[in-house]
């Protein structure tokens, strides 16, 4: 069973818009990450994981998801590639800096 800190729940609930609030190492990165990786695998989602300048992919979340996927046991699920990570289902996981 996944595990989610009662505070992140919402994150299983319909919004157009989803704000975390939270101090350094309170769970916010890792518990968004495990929720999108959990619904991408229910149904085929295209996610955009942004940073306002991103040089390269190891300076996005492409590492904290990568890490999810192995500790989630989601390895023959998603193929983690050098610049995107999709599902068997269609799920695409992209990331982009928003400044280019």
């Amino acid at each position: 069973m996944i595990e989610f800190p009662d505070k992140l729940e919402g994150l299983f609930k319909p919004a157009r818009y989803k704000v975390a609030y939270g101090g350094r190492g309170s769970g916010k990165s890792w518990g968004y990450a495990r929720a999108l990786l959990l619904q991408g695998a229910q149904r085929p989602l295209r996610i955009l994981c942004t940073r306002e300048i991103q040089k390269s992919i190891k300076d996005s979340v492409h590492k904290l998801l990568g890490d999810q996927i192995a500790s989630m046991g989601l390895g023959a699920f998603y193929e983690v590639q050098a610049t995107v990570i999709k599902g068997i289902n269609g799920t695409e996981i992209t990331f982009a800096g928003l400044s280019e």
